[in-house]
């Protein structure tokens, strides 16, 4: 809902709001970057099971005052009765968490380490882009303003939210965390500006203020030195993509089935964020050895989830496509919160899993249909490259980006590694510019010729998880497979996917 009028806040109230941030009983760990990680926020969670939150469609009751210390988690399954009433919306509170053991301590690399030459030196860089800041800054101004009105509740979601984005700034943030971050902190701003607006129907605010406190907890969760870089990746993305529909369900005219819809999903995967968060690594028997844990596998079929969400809530995908999204989504994620359940047995935990892959893969289809209800992007190779390389660096781990196309990088990033591939950017019709944050926290850029990076990343993504993975802009990925082929380059799945299409 558009602002027509902002309003000029002084100074000292900023500051009482970062006052507040402080004062909030999370805890900042600040963790060297290991060779392979990259803590950028860092606020404690229980290292095993997470209390489930409750049904929220029920009213949230007010936070109790923070306490002066943070409460221990329990390691037991079935947590101790809660302090607070049981519809509350959010976790219990987590405690401090220490740096993860192994976990390396990163100097300042030397000059000739880190870059091939004083050229190479000039193109690198070490903190976020000033762009990236800038945003930082406009969001938390936004939110200093709405927290005047938001109703006490959500004071401390705010604060924590705040604190959250200060946090991202830190060098050693991947830029795409960054980036997550940022896009979820301000659609959560856009949702207190609605939940502020006195217009606002009432059943459309409790729904907001529930969400809100939700998607705050999960982006808090994730800063904790237990949790891995690509857990960390894939849960902010997921929130990113949760709080891509907010303003779908703000709208007053969207319809009561959908919003309910949509809501119940982002319940759904929250719970099953958080069980998954910090817990200890339990093999999935059903998986080959050496295969994904049932953990890493219940976040990544989250991530698919949401693109399913963010596919919903884009303004080209059909009324009915969108409803059928939802609807599907919604079936999805039950299945796969009740499979994540710590407290239900074995027996039902299968069963509920089996439901979640039958449903999943209906939700698959239906994201796939969805786009090619739009057609393929009528654009030159050079954009449609772009477009699908930015996708996947943004929906995909980049441990597997680095198995795919580490071969394609420059010597000159051998020596330090990438820590993450971030995004490209169209140069000439045959190459793209790519960005990459390595892994000591410098930035640079290199070129990547379109055939073999794209044939690279249809290797990482085949057709058949594509649009799972990527959602819309998958379409500019088979895009890209076609004007390929006229050029004498074949680019596997994609290639085969648009043939049966056409």
């Amino acid at each position: 809902m558009a602002r027509t009028t902002r309003r000029h806040v002084s100074r000292a109230v900023s500051a009482s709001v970062v006052a507040a941030a402080l004062a909030f009983p999370v805890s900042l760990t600040t963790a060297s970057a290991a060779s392979h990680t990259g803590d950028g926020i860092a606020v404690g969670i229980p290292a095993q099971t997470t209390p489930p939150p409750p049904d929220p469609t029920t009213e949230p009751s007010p936070p109790e005052p923070p306490p002066t210390e943070p409460d221990a988690p329990s390691d037991e399954t079935e947590p101790s009765e809660p302090s607070t009433p049981p519809d509350e919306t959010e976790p219990t509170e987590p405690g401090d968490s220490p740096t993860s053991e192994g976990e390396e301590q990163d100097g300042t690399p030397d000059e000739d380490q880190s870059t091939a030459s004083g050229e190479e030196s000039d193109r690198t860089t070490t903190e976020p882009t000033v762009e990236q800041k800038e945003e930082i800054e406009e969001v938390t101004e936004v939110l200093t303003q709405e927290t005047e009105e938001a109703p006490e509740e959500l004071t401390p979601s705010v604060a924590q939210l705040t604190t959250v984005l200060q946090a991202a700034e830190k060098q050693e943030t991947p830029p795409q965390e960054r980036e997550g971050v940022i896009r979820s902190a301000k659609q959560i701003a856009a949702a207190l500006e609605v939940i502020n607006d006195s217009r606002t129907p009432p059943e459309v605010r409790k729904v907001l203020i529930v969400i809100v406190k939700q998607m705050v907890s999960a982006l808090n969760s994730v800063s904790t030195a237990e949790v891995s870089p690509e857990e960390r990746s894939t849960i902010v993305l997921t929130v990113q993509r949760c709080t891509s529909v907010l303003d779908l369900i703000s709208d007053p005219s969207t319809p009561r089935e959908l919003r309910d819809h949509l809501a119940n999903t982002i319940k759904q995967l929250y719970r099953v964020l958080m069980w998954s968060t910090g817990a200890k690594p339990v093999p999935d028997k059903s998986a080959a050895p050496g295969g994904i844990s049932a953990a890493q596998q219940s976040r990544q079929d989250a991530a698919t989830i949401g693109v399913a969400l963010e596919t919903a809530g884009r303004s080209e995908t059909s009324d009915g496509d969108r409803h059928g999204l939802a609807e599907t989504a919604d079936e999805a994620s039950s299945s796969l919160q009740d499979s994540s359940d710590p407290r239900v047995s074995d027996e039902d935990r299968k069963e509920a899993r089996r439901e979640a892959e039958e449903r999943l893969a209906r939700l698959n289809e239906q994201m796939k249909k969805a786009a090619f209800a739009q057609g393929l992007p009528d654009v030159p190779l050079g954009e449609a490259a772009e477009v699908c390389t930015n996708a996947i660096f943004k929906s995909v781990p980049d441990n597997a980006l680095v198995r795919g196309i580490e071969e394609l990088s420059p010597a000159r990033w051998e020596t330090e590694g990438v820590k993450d591939y971030w995004k490209a950017k169209e140069s000439g019709s045959d190459s793209l510019d790519v960005q990459a944050q390595l892994r000591n926290n410098k930035y640079d850029s290199a070129p990547f010729e379109v055939a073999p990076l794209v044939t690279g990343l249809a290797g990482v993504v085949p057709a058949g998880r594509l649009f799972g993975t990527v959602g819309i802009p998958g379409l500019h990925c088979l895009q890209s497979a076609r004007q390929l082929d006229h050029q004498g380059v074949e680019v596997e799945t994609w290639l085969q996917m648009v043939e049966e299409e056409a």
